[in-house]
């Protein structure tokens, strides 16, 4: 298998993400030293994430990608994520994601939180 560069891994995992495909995205997320930070969830553990994302994916519809920049082996994707919670909605997510030994060793995402909040009340 050719090596893939950072980009490659992080918008393969978006686009697994973003397909419902989470044993897929889960190949690109590192077995070791592993951490995941948002506003509503912190893992530090790949598997752990995972299980989450089994209960969140669902009301995922769509993501687009508006912006990456590039840092050598850390990623900074804009994104506009829409999800249906009542009611369609889009919102505009940082994802800031860290690349080590071909895997993604760390993600922390930046997006307002509130409406999600208010659904684990």
């Amino acid at each position: 298998m050719d090596a893939r560069s950072p980009l490659e891994i992080v918008d393969a995992y978006i686009d697994s993400i973003a397909q419902h495909d989470n044993a897929r995205a889960r190949r690109y997320l590192s077995d070791s030293d592993f951490e995941y930070i948002s506003p509503l969830n912190t893992f530090s553990s790949a598997d752990k994430l995972m299980d989450y994302m089994e209960l969140a994916t669902p009301i995922l519809q769509r993501v687009e990608r508006r912006k990456v920049f590039i840092d050598g082996d850390e990623l900074c994707h804009i994104l506009l994520v829409t999800s249906q919670i009542s009611e369609k909605r889009a919102a505009t997510v940082v994802q800031w994601s860290k690349v080590t030994a071909d895997k993604i060793a760390r993600i922390e995402l930046v997006f307002d939180a509130h409406e999600y909040k208010m659904l684990l009340v």
